[in-house]
């Protein structure tokens, strides 16, 4: 059965400046389809009837119509099986596949970026500027995105200077980035370009804009295993009885609050004491969702911790006086970056006090540097270590990471007093007086 097209004008598609679009009509097995074009003609260049006379328009769209025909004519026999509309969707897929498919790579990994979780959007960005510098400014297209193209991008990370702090404006640091950020560079340009080939490519239609797969020869490099960062018990009983700096709510005080806050309420980190939502506390349970995991958990990172007695007083003394938040120091901190600046430098201080202090521990039992993370690795590594002997499960729950088994948990009622009552044998480790005491005397 054929398939007829012809060039139409509708009185009823004239637009405000007086020109028409030229439609193509399209009639296949009795159904009728009108498919717009992006030819305008005035009114000198139609009859009265609105058929067009302008032969220039007239070779334009029949151009159109040999083209069209010969896409339906490709699909022989299967054409009779198939209705108009379909017959409209294949003619649509075959003019897209001969256009010249372009993306912005670094334009739209800001644009996917945008889109996610804060902390990981900020990768994201990181890695755009860094492809950035690398093209030196110029766009640069997905096409682009090849083996070689990988591999010297790899090559200028692992040269480039690091770009931390006063370094993004000087330039003069001689420290270059580490193999964790190279890893975590390359894996998001692959995260990337799989999520453009997802929302651009319609293999089950057969349009295919980005055919190249240049991460099935290129790899990722491994990133070295992750320093520990846990502290030695001596080290943080020796942080639980740091006095108070005379200054109120003093960067060293806050730092030092927050990290037994993080302590004590299983590693929560820093990004949900600061936008942990304002609750009643029944029952001294304290219900969060974790920022880091929330998006990729069915259970969005769900997290219910019980304030033990010891961590008790810090609660009461971070509460937010609007209400608006549980803890307050979203009043006095702008933003995640302002309150993890902050924090890191009250631990510097914190270090530093430690280090001078002879009659504490040992020099050698000091971290290079104590980082906020240390609170969360530590509690991990003492609720594991021979003293306490708690089950890797139980440690995996308590952090909240990414799930690890989601077919058996479908089959198990979450029962927090485990997480509970493991977080009270790692608290009930070290001797939290001084934290009383403080508070008392503060009152």
């Amino acid at each position: 059965m054929a398939t007829t097209f012809k060039a139409v004008v509708y009185a009823d598609n004239k637009r405000q400046d007086g020109t028409y679009n030229v439609k193509i009509r399209l009639t296949h097995r009795r159904q009728t389809l009108k498919l717009s074009t992006n030819i305008y003609v005035a009114s000198h260049q139609l009859t009265r009837s609105l058929k067009i006379k302008d032969q220039s328009v007239i070779d334009a769209t029949t151009q159109i119509i040999m083209r069209w025909r010969s896409i339906v004519g490709a699909l022989g026999a299967v054409a009779d099986s198939l209705t108009a509309k379909q017959i409209v969707e294949h003619i649509k897929r075959e003019e897209l596949r001969k256009q010249a498919f372009s993306l912005d790579f670094i334009e739209y990994m800001r644009k996917v970026g945008a889109q996610l979780h804060a902390g990981t959007g900020k990768n994201y960005a990181a890695t755009a500027n860094a492809l950035a510098r690398y093209t030196d400014g110029t766009p640069l297209d997905i096409s682009g995105i090849t083996v070689r193209m990988l591999s010297d991008f790899e090559k200028f990370l692992r040269n480039e200077p690091s770009q931390r702090g006063r370094n993004r404006k000087t330039g003069t640091s001689s420290a270059t980035k580490g193999e964790r950020a190279v890893s975590l560079y390359m894996g998001i340009i692959r995260a990337t370009h799989n999520k453009a080939k997802e929302e651009f490519n319609d293999e089950e239609m057969g349009l295919i804009r980005i055919p190249r797969s240049p991460f099935a020869k290129y790899s990722i490099p491994t990133e070295d295993m992750p320093r520990k960062r846990a502290i030695t018990a001596d080290c943080l009983q020796r942080i639980i009885d740091l006095p108070d700096e005379p200054i109120a709510d003093s960067r060293r005080n806050t730092a030092r609050d927050c990290f037994l806050l993080s302590f004590g309420l299983a590693g929560m980190n820093a990004a949900d004491l600061l936008s942990c939502p304002a609750q009643s506390l029944k029952d001294e349970v304290i219900i969060y969702n974790r920022q880091k995991t929330a998006s990729r958990r069915s259970d969005k990172a769900e997290m219910h911790i019980r304030i033990e007695p010891q961590i008790a007083p810090l609660v009461e003394k971070y509460k937010d006086p609007t209400g608006t938040r549980l803890f307050r120091f979203h009043l006095q901190y702008a933003s995640g970056d302002t309150f993890n600046n902050a924090l890191n430098e009250g631990l510097k201080r914190i270090d530093a006090a430690l280090r001078t202090d002879t009659t504490g521990i040992a020099h050698s039992a000091l971290p290079d540097h104590i980082t906020f993370y240390a609170a969360r690795h530590s509690w991990a590594t003492i609720a594991r270590s021979a003293a306490l002997g708690i089950d890797k499960y139980t440690v995996h729950e308590a952090l909240n990471h990414v799930d690890s088994m989601k077919i058996t948990d479908r089959y198990i009622d979450r029962d927090w007093s485990v997480i509970w009552n493991a977080n009270a044998a790692v608290i009930s480790l070290f001797d939290w007086s001084e934290v009383r005491q403080r508070e008392e005397k503060r009152k």
